[in-house]
């Protein structure tokens, strides 16, 4: 039973470890942001790239493969996103 408790502790831990894309986290400053909307609310939109101009979120948006292209939306934020994101 030791070994399984912590194997789940060790799990926890490398997954706590791991890089967040949170609205928390990647918000540096107003500006586009390359983000993608969760369908689960709380967590808030998870932000890949930015700040940026509206030109360079776009550009940065359409050098991915087309199926990720539309899946993302260039959104400005003048304040650090909620959980709602742009809803």
């Amino acid at each position: 039973m030791s070994k399984r408790v912590l194997a789940v502790l060790l799990l926890a831990l490398s997954l706590g470890a791991c890089e967040s894309r949170s609205p928390r986290v990647a918000y540096t400053s107003p500006g586009w942001y390359l983000e993608r909307t969760r369908p689960i609310l709380v967590m808030g939109p998870e932000i890949f790239a930015g700040p940026f101009t509206y030109e360079q979120c776009e550009g940065k948006r359409l050098e991915l493969d087309p199926a990720t292209a539309q899946r993302l939306l260039c959104m400005k934020e003048l304040t650090r996103p909620g959980p709602d994101g742009p809803f």
